[in-house]
C-alpha cells in the first residue's frame, strides 16, 4: 500500500542536498512515497512560520505519485496555518503541470488546493 511519510532525518540524501545547497539549512525536512517498503519518490522542503519552500520533488514521471507527495505537503503546511508555497529549482514544474500555478513559483492560498468543487458540494 502506498504512504506517504515525513522521514526521520535526511540519512540518504545528504549528496542530494549537497547539490540544492541545502545542507547548511537545519530545517530541512523530507516525505517519501513508500509502497511495500520502497521509495517511489519523494519531496524536499522548508517550514518557516508563514511559507513552506519545496527545494525538490522526485515523482518518476508518475503524476499522480506527483500530485499525492506535493499534496501531502501543502496539507503539513496547512495544518500549521501556512497559505503560502513557493517553488524553488525548478520543482514548480509539477504544480505547473497540476494547474495549482499559473505564472511565477508562487501558490497562495494553499488551502484553495483543498477547496474541493463549491458547485459540487452544493448539489450533493
Amino acid at each position: 500500500m502506498l504512504q506517504i511519510l515525513k522521514k526521520e532525518g535526511n540519512d540518504g540524501y545528504e549528496e542530494l542536498l549537497s547539490e540544492l545547497n541545502l545542507t547548511d539549512k537545519p530545517d530541512i525536512k523530507i516525505s517519501e512515497a513508500v509502497d511495500d517498503g520502497e521509495v517511489g519518490g519523494f519531496g524536499i522542503y522548508e517550514m518557516a512560520s508563514d511559507v513552506v519552500t519545496v527545494y525538490k520533488i522526485s515523482y518518476g514521471g508518475d503524476l499522480m505519485l506527483g500530485d499525492g507527495i506535493i499534496r501531502s505537503i501543502l496539507f503539513l503546511a496547512a495544518l500549521k496555518g501556512i497559505e503560502r508555497a513557493e517553488f524553488e529549482n525548478g520543482s514548480d514544474e509539477l504544480p505547473r503541470r497540476l494547474r495549482m500555478i499559473n505564472d511565477g513559483n508562487v501558490l497562495e492560498p494553499i488551502s484553495e488546493v483543498f477547496g474541493g468543487c463549491e458547485e459540487c458540494r452544493d448539489k450533493a
